[in-house]
């Protein structure tokens, strides 16, 4: 029942997410004609994207080529291995891919990021630009402010905001107009050529290391965490008290096969999520799949604490009595512990290993009764 009812409620959300008028397409090749027009939401995955119609609705792509020529109204999403964005876009355009390419014309922001991105002279931004990459050459023009970081950064075009670069190398080309303030970090100093135009002010940032924590900075809002924490894990005990009490009895009992199957679950969840996107019925599975896992990543927590309070208390047997201290002193110990920098990440990892293996460990199991009522105890006794 406990399952059922999980489910149900995963269930619910993902259809209220879904209930909007949304195209999913899943194919090895998507062509949309110049005389095409996509009125819905549209979500493709393809190997091969190729769009010259027009898009009246947003536009999240995938796929191993995107091209994307026609006029789009709402905002572009776009991933693969190499995205070209020559079309005439009315909003935001963000994207992600080993080539980036963008000669078109964007009334809205650029976010691109990359092995390599290129903005050629062709190209015309009505907002601002961010671009990451290995290797960034901007050479097009751009009426808000650009921020790029990069190994290496080329520097052309007209630029109508402010430039701030983060780069190794930086090459600010012949021409180049930059009506705002430049900003740069990088090893060498900087000495735009007499062809450059600048009419702002050539500012070398120096990258300061932020002073190291040893503890984590809002200690206040770390325990608050707990105390929800404790409240949650109360309610949920409660209400699954023999599911709980499985999960305890295999930490107890088979911590390394927990370990193992936590260990798995960690990486392989998340990996079958990504791979469910990409098939023709996948999405909402996929939506599905991720929020089951980030509740059992959050509930990892109350199960190791109430292990962890039990194992200090010394207590074989949960009451309901002793509930609320064995899982406070549980959590008590974990807050603790993560709320030092050094140890945080690795405390945390641990936990929803032990946490993510018990939990579905106990889904194949036997439910052992640990969190006992006084007139189950008083059963057991006389038995």
């Amino acid at each position: 029942m406990k399952i059922k009812v999980i489910s149900i409620s995963l269930l619910l959300a993902v259809l209220t997410f879904t209930a909007r008028a949304v195209d999913f397409i899943q194919q090895e090749q998507f062509v949309s004609g110049s005389t095409e027009t996509l009125q819905e939401e549209t979500w493709i995955s393809a190997q091969s994207v190729t769009m010259d119609g027009t898009m009246l609705n947003d536009l999240f792509a995938v796929g191993g080529t995107l091209n994307l020529r026609g006029a789009f109204q709402g905002d572009v999403w776009g991933a693969g291995d190499q995205v070209t964005l020559s079309g005439i876009f009315h909003d935001n355009v963000r994207t992600a891919a080993r080539m980036v390419q963008v000669s078109g014309t964007l009334n809205g922001s650029l976010t691109a990021a990359g092995n390599t991105v290129k903005v050629d002279p062709s190209a015309i931004i009505k907002q601002d630009a961010f671009c990451l990459g290995k290797n960034v050459i901007s050479e097009g023009t751009v009426a808000g402010d650009v921020q790029v970081v990069a190994q290496k950064a080329t520097l052309g075009g007209k630029v109508n905001g402010n430039v701030s670069v983060t780069a190794q190398d930086i090459v600010i080309l012949p021409g180049t107009e930059i009506n705002g303030d430049l900003n740069y970090t990088a090893p060498s100093e900087l000495v735009p050529g007499p062809s450059v135009i600048l009419k702002g002010k050539l500012t070398r940032l120096f990258r300061t290391p932020p002073p190291r924590q040893t503890v984590k900075s809002n200690l206040i809002g770390h325990f608050t965490f707990a105390v929800a924490a404790l409240f949650t894990g109360l309610v949920f005990s409660l209400i699954f008290p023999r599911y709980i009490g499985n999960t305890v009895y295999l930490l107890n009992t088979s911590r390394k096969a927990c370990l193992l199957v936590g260990f798995a679950a960690l990486f392989l969840i998340p990996f079958a999520a990504f791979l469910l996107f990409f098939t023709l019925i996948g999405l909402p599975l996929s939506i599905l799949l991720l929020v089951a896992y980030l509740m059992l990543l959050y509930l990892s927590k109350i199960i190791v604490g109430l292990w962890l309070g039990a194992f200090i208390a010394r207590r074989k047997q949960l009451s309901k009595r002793h509930l609320f201290s064995t899982l406070a002193i549980g959590l008590v110990v974990i807050y603790t512990l993560t709320a030092f920098t050094a140890i945080n990440l690795i405390i945390n990892i641990l936990i929803a290993m032990f946490g993510l293996g018990a939990m579905l460990l106990s889904l194949f199991r036997k439910p052992v009764l640990i969190i006992q009522t006084p007139n189950t105890v008083k059963q057991t006794t006389e038995d």
